[in-house]
């Protein structure tokens, strides 16, 4: 593998499931990978039978085509193979290669006969020098040397089916297509956090009120340009491993903000694990975030003051309506009202950036200077926090904030004003209130977010591996440095050395 190429080459003994595994490959990739190439399939054997196929048919992996390929001579010595079926096959994979949006290209197989300038062989040049990013070629056991050095391929990655199970072996081939990612996924939660922490701090020490909301928005917008890069993968690793960057953020509270985070981009992601990466997949994802947000935001009400919000809610409701004339406004209705706003607002910007260019502004980010932050180690302050008493003490210090307060005071007055509470009942919601209050944010100074952070890692299998500290290397890296040959362009492949104002590649 070099740069960001990577040549698979799957090798086992005759009739050891190189054909089935790359069409298995195909099937388990192909709903967020764009793949080209064919597969022969053998007839007249069956598996590990160790006896040569009768003959060989060639097949599109679209299904657009299946011919015949390969017929054994009648001396039983080798095979002779139809001109006219690889001739149209080649034409069809340079067509789409020609095309410059395939990810990954498979070919079966790469043999005798590419080794000695025939077959394949120019096809095999072609996809080695072409922008698909994974080559995944079976090839014949004794052959694998001689391909390598016939083409040219320094380090492939070699999967051997008599040293490995069918199974294990889709498992090994499946893992390094995903792997291939981790850096361009590295880059983008990077530029995410870097939105989250640089302009969620700025936005918080500002009381800009609605925040959560616009940087929701702005969270489904970055997601949707990634998304177009990566045809939908890694989405889920992406908003994880931004969250756990938000915990880097100089300014406020970090653990809610950071299950913000996650939980929208894992609810955005769905559809799109669900039905592959297109419009309408994005369409719902987007929708379902924004949703997620308004929803969140009425449980926490209900939660810290119980139904008697929502009656202070319907009295203003009532009296707002009776002066504009129109009658007593139903709570319901206006609820229903608010979630098809935030429906009609979310699919504005799904279409937006689903079918505008933004990537200059993925790269803008990726590469703006001044906008660094630096990361540093947990001091005992924030250590502190996370004791029993440092987190009472902190949490209590939350509570009598003023913009804590003043929310609370707005609550209340509005329960005092447009309910019919009793005096009981009224200090009692208050109390109940304060006390919910303040054990939330107990949790939050108590919780760490590195354990929880690592716990969800080890839960879900999101893969922190290589991804993360690329992620932290675009949040930190000081404006003056250069970037070096191995710095990650943000569309996540390495970059040659360029000047202070680099002409940006349109690779992303």
């Amino acid at each position: 593998m070099a740069g960001d190429k990577m040549v698979i080459l799957v090798t086992g003994a005759i009739a050891g499931g190189k054909t089935t595994l790359l069409e298995r490959a195909h099937q388990a990739t192909r709903k967020r990978w764009q793949a080209c190439g064919f597969v022969s399939p053998g007839d007249g054997r069956t598996f590990r039978s160790d006896r040569p196929a009768t003959s060989y048919r060639i097949a599109l992996l679209d299904g657009s085509m299946e011919l015949p390929w390969a017929a054994r001579r009648r001396d039983d010595e080798g095979y002779d193979f139809d001109e006219a079926s690889r001739i149209k096959v080649e034409h069809a994979v340079r067509s789409t290669l020609d095309e410059g949006n395939e990810d990954i290209c498979f070919l079966d197989e790469i043999g005798r006969q590419e080794i000695e300038g025939r077959g394949f062989s120019d096809l095999f040049r072609v996809v080695l020098a072409s922008q698909c990013r994974i080559i995944v070629a079976a090839v014949k056991k004794n052959f694998v040397e001689e391909v390598m050095t016939s083409f040219n391929i320094d380090e492939p990655i070699v999967i051997d089916l008599d040293t490995v199970t069918p199974k294990q072996g889709l498992r090994q081939l499946l893992g390094r297509i995903s792997g291939l990612d981790a850096e361009r996924i590295g880059v983008f939660a990077g530029i995410a956090g870097l939105v989250e922490v640089g302009l969620g701090s700025t936005l918080h020490a500002y009381k800009v009120p609605f925040k959560g909301h616009l940087l929701a928005y702005l969270q489904n917008v970055l997601l949707i340009a990634f998304g177009k890069a990566l045809r939908g993968r890694g989405l889920v690793r992406i908003a994880f491993i931004s969250a756990m960057l938000k915990a880097f953020s100089p300014i406020g509270e970090k653990l809610r903000p950071m299950l913000y985070i996650f939980f929208q981009g894992a609810i955005f992601a769905f559809p799109i694990r669900l039905i592959g990466w297109n419009a309408i997949a994005v369409l719902l994802g987007s929708i379902s975030m924004a949703w997620f947000t308004l929803a969140l935001s009425l449980a926490v009400d209900y939660v810290t003051f119980g139904r008697s919000i929502f009656d202070a809610f319907s009295g203003v409701l009532g009296t707002v309506g009776g002066w504009l004339g129109v009658g007593k406004l139903s709570l319901t209705s206006v609820i229903v009202g608010l979630f098809v706003l935030k429906a009609l607002l979310a699919a504005g910007v799904a279409v937006m950036a689903f079918y505008g260019d933004i990537q200059p502004l993925i790269r803008r980010l990726g590469r703006k200077p001044g906008s660094r932050v630096g990361l540093h180690p947990v001091g005992p302050a924030e250590s502190g926090r996370r004791t029993t008493l440092g987190a009472a003490w902190y949490a209590f210090r939350d509570l009598v904030s003023p913009r804590f307060l003043l929310f609370f005071l707005v609550s209340v007055l509005l329960m005092l004003f447009f309910t019919n509470l009793s005096r009981a009942d009224f200090l009692s919601v208050v109390l109940r209130g304060l006390c919910i209050s303040y054990l939330g944010f107990l949790v939050i100074r108590r919780v760490d977010v590195h354990v929880v952070g690592h716990w969800l890692d080890r839960r879900m299998g999101l893969g922190l591996g290589k991804s993360l500290p690329i992620a932290l290397k675009v949040l930190s890296r000081p404006p003056e440095s250069k970037t070096s040959k191995t710095d990650p362009d943000p569309d996540g492949t390495p970059s040659e050395p360029r000047k202070p104002d680099p002409d940006v590649s349109e690779k992303a």
